[in-house]
Formats: C-alpha cells, structure tokens, sequence
C-alpha cells in the first residue's frame, strides 16, 4: 500500500546557521509520517543549493508604485520530479530560505540515472486549490501532502491542477495583485542531470534564471486630443483563477469559470481611475492585473471618457490590427493606445455592456510586450533579447528579410561592446548580411527618444544561395547573441510536407534536424494560415492547424498547392526544445522564425 509523504522542512538559524554554511551545508530533516531517519543519515543524504533567478520583466511604468511586479521573494518553494517532460514523478517540495541575503534550498541529492525538472514558484500565496474552485489547502507541506504522491504525481498533473484561488463573482473592487504589498506569482522549470553539489540552479551560460508571471498585464492610453479617458468602470469574463505554471504554453479553457471587476454593484464609480501625462491620460499607475485568458471568453472593458463635453461609456474589446479577438496571456504587457474618438459612446454602462465592441466609435492600437517571447540574456544591469535564435528562408531568388527582433533595456552608451556583425564575407556570398542596421553598426540602446525597452527589426538579404552557417552577433556590454541563418529553396507551387525532427538533415532538403515542442502560423497579407497547415507525426487529423505541440519532437508543415499566378509567403515560429534522447549539456531551448516562399503555378499560353 502507497503512502502519502508529508515533506517537512526546519531549517536551523542562528550559529548553526552560519556554522552550516561554513560546512556546505543547511541541516533540513525530511521523513516520512510514519518513519523517521536518524539525523547523520539524512545529512548524508542532503546538498545545499543556491537559487540564481529574477523577474521576466515586461516593461515597468517609471512610478516607483508598481515595484512589486518585480518582487521575487525569498523564500520560494522547488518541486522536484524524476524523469523526462510531463511524465515525470514528484519526488519533493522544499522551501528555500535566506542566509546572509542569498536563496538557498537544501534538496536530496540525486543520482543520474535519470534526468530531473526543478520546478521554480515564487511568490506563492498562502493557499492553493487542486483541479477545482471549491477545496482551498495551504500552501505547505501539510497542503501538498494531500494531493501530491510521491512517485505518481506527474509534472503535466501538477501543472494541470495547481491552481491561485478563485476571485468572487463578481470580484468588487478588487483586483488581483494589485494591492500595497501583494507580490505576482512567479515560476520557472530547470531540468537537470542529478542533484549533487555541482548542480546549479541558474541558466547554462551563469545568468539568473527568468521567472515568469502568472498574470497579464493592461493599460490603457488615451493620446487622442477630441477625447478625455476618465477610466476603466469595468473588466468583463476574466477569468476567476490560473495555474501556477503552464508546460506548454497553451491557455487552461476557463470559459465557464469566469467573473467581472468592478467597484461597486450599481457601477457608479470607477475601478480604475487614468492619471494626467504629457499629451493625454493613462492608467499606467494603476493597471489591470488578470489571468491569462483565451480569446474565446471574450474579455472586454467598460471604460468612461469624455467626447464632446459629455461623459460617455464605451465598451473595448481585446483585438489585434485586424480587429480579430486575441489571447491574453501571461507574462504579457498589453497597452491600449487610444489614437482618435470618432463619436459619442453610451450613457449607461448597462448599454455599453449590451452593445458590439467600440472599435468604430474610437481608435486604438494594442501593442504587447511580451518579453517571455524573446530569448533573452541579462546581467544586473540590463538584458539583449531577440525575437528568435534561428532564421530559416525558403526562398529562391535575393531578397530582405525582417530575420529578427532584438529588445533591450540597455542605456549605457558603451564605447565600443556595442555592435551587430554577420560573418557574409566568410560564408561564400562575399558581401554583408545585414541591411538594417549595418554591419558593424551600434546596436541601437534606449535614449530619450525611444521606447523602454527598444525594440528593433533587424533586415538582411538573403541571396538565391543555401546559406547554411551564417551568422549575426549581438554584443552589448558583457552579454552577447548570435542569430544563426539558413536557406532552402522556394517551396514549388503542387505543395509539399516539411518535416522538422531529430533527423539528419542536408542543404537539399526541405525538412530540418530539430526536436520541436510548438509551433504557430502567424498572421499574414497571404493569408498563411489558410495554406500553411500544422500537423503531427501521427494522430488523427486536426482541425485547429495553426498551431501545435507535440511531444515526440515532430510537427509536419504541409504547403497546400499554390494554384495563384502569383507567388505568397507565410511566416511560422517554431519553440524548439532539448532531444530527451541525446547527452548533452547545451541549452537547446529555442525559436526558429521560418519565412516560406512557395512559388506561383506556371500559366501556359498560346
């Protein structure tokens, strides 16, 4: 008969404190209910660990009131699983503590025989509920040990169900993290070789590992000169709860378990009240905090503003530059530019709330930081990101490419550690890769008359040959990038399977050599998500063929057969992750930006 096992932690303080990290060592006693271990055994058995890990900022609003969205406590707790991907067992749940104000945790040390997630929360709150709204538990060992089983909790299970606590419906009045003090929930997923003294919780290259938050983030802006915003009256069908951690980055289907913020029942005040700044008003002192949402729940707001000297309320909803709903989701900064007002708006909310979206009565534009999008490296200073790692163009004739974005909060104006550089004229084609900007141009930083962060498009040509191994370099400061590039030909107009998977793979080919996680079909003036379809290796045929996850590494991009007389082209991310059956130590958690040329039908004539 399996037993449940309670994890209980006492760390020791004081002069034993200090005389235990003199002995690489903090003592933690861990036994089960039933059974306890003498003290010599369980120190034999134990290693001390430093925790290196800081917020994956998205871009903070100057005011110092809003330093809690970058609060990562001290204390936060590691959830241990053996084995590879979601399949993988709990093992243990230790609360690391602080000494001489560093993270440390003190886990049972683990052979390698098989391979390790370290699941990172931060910022736990004091409760959590478990695949339901209904049974709230602390946040302890007390709590864990009554859902989690040693050796049959899986990581997918955990991910699954581990949920914050469920607003009130509605939710007056409050909204969630928002208050003095109240820190975000943060996490981050390390997979490891074994557990011993040479085991580092950080990132392979030393930096500190990125946490993401459970929540997303909005703002509105108003900078439209015929409009006054007055502020937000109401949030409608957010979503009432989250998961602490996602494993594969998909929004958890909350549709029927939704609330509203507002501030009072009759919504005759606001919920968020816009501040004055140069050019219009903002919320940006007081955003909206909620969790991710997808687009089927269709989360809107009630704002109020102002419109030819009459208070009028209009209803907002969440949608791209094509006027499609769009997800919510975490770790995002979602800004909400009021461009224009074109008329008035309703004069109660409860019309508002009744009527379609504003998006003709006003004009905004929503731009997302989502920095959780780029890979980035950072030291205490400041971080170089980029939109993705590797670029891939199926192309046959020279063209520009936008081959990546890169992101940074940089404003050091360094003398020379400043750069962008290709290696074109080692690789065959005899000229610069880079367009925009130059080879060997300043990487641009953030000044007075750029956005915090700096987000650049970076353009190259990309000749009719099959470039393979060329590369542009980021160096700014101590940190450096490198953006690898490669070239395959025009896809022909019948169509063909791209295969990406752990295969060898050769310049002649379409397919690629990587073991892919996800995948997603962007939005695109030819339409690509009509032709370009996403598929596994195996299974039944999918209806939702923009984007994919998969775990056995393998997505098939099928090209439908281009019957235009004229060419098209569609752009794809793809997330690649570590091959569970290859020994490395390299991080090989990525994202490939593939441009796809496909070629027009050949038109015969007379």
């Amino acid at each position: 008969m399996r037993e449940r096992m309670r994890i209980i932690s006492i760390h020791m303080i004081g002069f034993w404190a200090l005389l235990s990290l003199l002995m690489l060592s903090g003592c933690e006693h861990e036994f089960a209910l039933s059974e306890q271990v003498g003290e010599e055994e369980v120190f034999s058995e134990k290693v001390q660990l430093e925790i290196f890990a800081r917020a994956n900022s998205y871009h903070l609003p100057s005011t110092k009131g809003l330093m809690d969205e970058g609060t990562v406590g001290k204390n936060p707790w590691m959830f241990v699983f053996k084995g590879e991907g979601p399949n993988a067992t709990f093992v243990e749940a230790v609360q690391a503590f602080e000494l001489a104000g560093k993270r440390y945790v003190i886990l049972t040390k683990q052979s390698n025989d098989s391979k390790y997630q370290l699941l990172i929360l931060a910022n736990s709150p004091d409760r959590f509920y478990y695949g339901d709204a209904v049974t709230e538990y602390g946040f302890d060992e007390t709590g864990f040990s009554a859902q989690l089983m040693q050796g049959l909790t899986t990581l997918a299970d955990f991910c699954t169900n581990m949920l914050t606590a469920p607003l009130a419906v509605p939710s007056v009045s409050v909204i969630p993290y928002s208050g003095n003090g109240q820190v975000i929930p943060m996490s981050y997923l390390l997979e490891v070789d074994k557990i011993d003294h040479t085991t580092k919780i950080e990132n392979t290259d030393g930096t500190p590992l990125m946490l993401t938050r459970a929540i997303a983030k909005m703002v509105i802006v108003n900078k439209a000169t015929n409009f006054e915003l007055k502020g937000v009256v109401a949030v409608m069908n957010v979503p009432r709860q989250g998961p602490f951690h996602t494993l594969d980055g998909l929004i958890r289907d909350n549709t029927s378990n939704l609330t509203e913020y507002r501030n009072d029942a009759a919504y005759s005040s606001l919920l968020v009240q816009a501040d004055f700044i140069d050019g219009g008003e903002s919320t940006e002192n007081d955003p909206v905090y909620l969790y991710e949402s997808d687009m089927r729940n269709n989360t809107h707001l009630i704002i109020q503003g102002a419109y030819g000297g009459r208070d009028y309320f209009y209803k907002m909803a969440i949608v791209n530059k094509d006027v499609q709903l769009m997800d919510l989701q975490r770790n995002h900064s979602y800004q909400f530019t009021i461009v224009t007002a074109k008329g008035p708006g309703y004069d109660t909310v409860e019309d508002a709330k009744a009527s379609k979206p504003s998006n003709t009565a006003l004009d905004y534009e929503i731009s997302v930081d989502n920095r959780d999008s780029y890979e980035v490296v950072a030291n205490n200073d400041f971080f170089l990101g980029v939109s993705n790692s590797v670029f891939i163009a199926y192309t046959s004739e020279g063209a520009n490419f936008e081959v990546f974005k890169l992101i940074t909060d940089c404003r050091t104006r360094f003398p020379n550690a400043c750069r962008i550089s290709d290696n074109g004229n080692e690789v065959g084609i005899g000229v610069p890769l880079l367009v925009n900007p130059s080879n060997g141009a300043r990487i641009p930083i953030v000044d007075d008359t750029t956005s915090d962060p700096n987000i650049t498009a970076v353009e190259a040509q990309i000749s009719n040959g099959l470039l393979d191994h060329a590369y542009i370099t980021l160096k700014l400061g101590t940190l450096e990038k490198t953006v690898r590039i490669r070239q395959r030909y025009a896809i022909p107009a019948a169509g063909v399977t791209i295969k990406y998977m752990p295969a060898a793979d050769s310049s002649d080919s379409f397919d690629m050599n990587y073991y892919c996680l996800s995948a997603y079909v962007e939005d695109g003036a030819d339409d690509p998500k009509s032709w370009i379809k996403l598929r596994p290796s195996v299974g039944a045929v999918r209806e939702d063929t923009d984007k994919i996850t998969v775990d056995d590494g393998t997505i098939y991009i099928e090209v439908l057969g281009n019957t235009m007389s004229k060419q098209r082209s569609g752009i794809i991310y793809l997330t690649t992750i570590k091959d569970p059956g290859v020994s490395s130590n390299t991080n090989s958690v990525q994202r490939i930006k593939l441009n796809i040329s496909q070629l027009s039908q050949t038109v015969v004539t007379d």
